[in-house]
């Protein structure tokens, strides 16, 4: 009696076999590929950076035209095209009367960067130097002598 196992493939076999694989591939590119990730579009985005409760020094240190860079990554986050600077304030508890209160922090400063950057844009990011940036999202960055930790408080696609 012949072994089963080890019987000859014929053409039939293989056809099927490539249909099985194709049917799979076509499965998984239809239901799993992301298209957030396709770029749609390429533009300048100018957006702000907030970094809070720092000293005159360091907001001396902020010039137009110095690139930032993602402090984490190495990754270029646009340069700086101006920035503004006002007395850093913060929230405290009222212990006496209840509640909260807003009060100056002294010799510190709150400052907003603005930067211009070029950008990919997809469906559902913004990619600025391989990091998605949205508003909301904390980066480290650093500059010429300086480097810290902020938010994005506000993004503007340029002749959107």
């Amino acid at each position: 009696m012949k072994n089963m196992a080890f019987r000859k493939i014929n053409i039939i076999d293989i056809i099927i076999i490539l249909m099985v694989v194709l049917i799979a591939v076509s499965g998984y590119m239809f239901f799993f590929r992301d298209s957030s990730k396709q770029v749609l579009d390429t533009g300048k985005v100018v957006y702000d950076f907030e970094i809070t409760n720092v000293s005159k020094d360091f907001v001396d240190a902020i010039n137009p035209g110095d690139p930032i860079r993602d402090s984490t990554r190495g990754n270029e986050l646009g340069t700086v095209v101006s920035k503004s600077s006002r007395g850093a304030t913060m929230l405290n508890e009222d212990l006496i009367n209840g509640g909260y209160v807003i009060a100056d922090v002294p010799d510190a400063y709150d400052v907003v960067i603005t930067i211009e950057a070029d950008a990919n844009i997809t469906p559902a990011n913004i990619i600025i130097g391989g990091a998605r940036v949205k508003v909301g999202k904390k980066f480290f960055i650093k500059g010429k002598g300086y480097a810290n930790q902020g938010f994005v408080t506000k993004m503007t696609l340029i002749g959107q």
